[in-house]
């Protein structure tokens, strides 16, 4: 009876010394993150953001507290998000004076960066995937800028405003 034991458990020992060395791990590397097209979405009166075609949800309660030092009520009519190739995402909206930059953890988004970009704000903004970076551009003055999960580069102005006579 002991020996029937002792075989039993020694047999169960190897076996699962066996099966544990026999598991490899996959790895697979330069994975690209980027999201082509930024996601423009109407937060609802919580503040909400669902974007169904990305299976992202998040609150934007936080950013617009951030930008304003308010959530009475919910005054960030448009969220535009993209996720760069690093798998950040970049988040703006109207007005805001940053754009920040959220690393995606298990049921969160985290703040990697809040990058300034205007100190008045920027009224119509575009977020662009490029190749080695994310572009920020102000629809109404032209200006961009080169965003980097660390920084943002303000470019020179791209679009050439035509004087009156």
């Amino acid at each position: 009876m002991k020996s029937t034991i002792y075989t039993y458990v020694v047999s169960v020992v190897l076996s699962v010394i066996l099966f544990m060395g026999c598991k490899s791990s996959m790895v697979i590397e330069k994975v690209d993150y980027s999201q082509s097209i930024e996601s423009v979405i109407t937060p609802n009166e919580d503040g909400l953001v669902k974007d169904i075609q990305r299976g992202l949800t998040f609150n934007i309660k936080p950013l617009q507290y951030a930008e304003t030092q308010d959530t009475s009520e919910i005054t960030t009519k448009q969220v535009r998000y993209i996720r760069g190739q690093e798998g950040y995402y970049y988040i703006t909206a109207p007005n805001y004076k940053n754009v920040y930059v959220m690393a995606p953890e298990k049921g969160k988004l985290q703040l990697k960066e809040k990058l300034a970009v205007s100190e008045s704000g920027i009224e119509k903004p575009a977020l662009n995937q490029r190749a080695s970076h994310v572009q920020l551009l102000s629809r109404t003055s032209g200006d961009s800028w080169k965003l980097y999960p660390e920084k943002a580069k303000k470019n020179s102005s791209q679009i050439v405003k035509k004087e009156g006579n």
